[in-house]
């Protein structure tokens, strides 16, 4: 296989096997040497937030700007994501591991997962409304014995150095 490069000396193109470390140009006999070859990057993908668009980045990225939408979504680890289908529309939903529920961006029900562990501290997860998860207020269907999770995350702020920081509150309701 070969690759080129433009000669330093006299711009014109030289042609060369893949891997040589340099070439020598055979009009002015300049000596170019070969840059190393571009890494291979590995790709991942994930769903938009804002608008469900199936998005492909590198995969040592931390967040990712939708074209569509321009809504950041933030890369997690994949060890620390978990799925559980909507306990009302059957959408396939990704959580944090280890949070005792989820809320549905679709119909907006909220799913217990079936964890019995305090859900973790949420990374902040901008979007270009500047809400993380458009949390609106719902009412979830409970037994009247039953603890209720609720997340409101308010519109994130920009601290004194410039940082996005997040505005969440994790309250438990208890049965009446």
């Amino acid at each position: 296989m070969q690759s080129q490069i433009v000669c330093h000396g006299c711009r014109n193109v030289l042609r060369y096997p893949s891997g040589a470390p340099s070439v020598c140009c055979s009009l002015c006999q300049a000596i170019n040497t070969v840059p190393p070859p571009a890494p291979v990057l590995e790709m991942a993908h994930l769903i938009c937030g804002g608008c469900r668009t199936l998005l492909m980045y590198t995969s040592n990225a931390d967040t990712v700007r939708c074209s569509c939408c321009n809504t950041v979504n933030l890369v997690r680890p994949v060890n620390n994501i978990a799925h559980v289908s909507c306990g009302q529309c059957r959408t396939t939903l990704m959580y944090p591991y280890g949070a005792p529920s989820v809320k549905c961006a679709i119909c907006h029900y909220i799913t217990n997962t079936g964890m019995n562990t305090v859900a973790p501290t949420p990374s902040p997860m901008p979007t270009s409304s500047g809400s993380s998860y458009n949390a609106q207020p719902t009412s979830v269907p409970t037994a009247q014995s039953q603890n209720v999770t609720v997340v409101v995350e308010n519109p994130m702020t920009v601290d004194e150095k410039g940082k996005l920081v997040s505005n969440v509150v994790v309250g438990v309701t208890t049965g009446k």
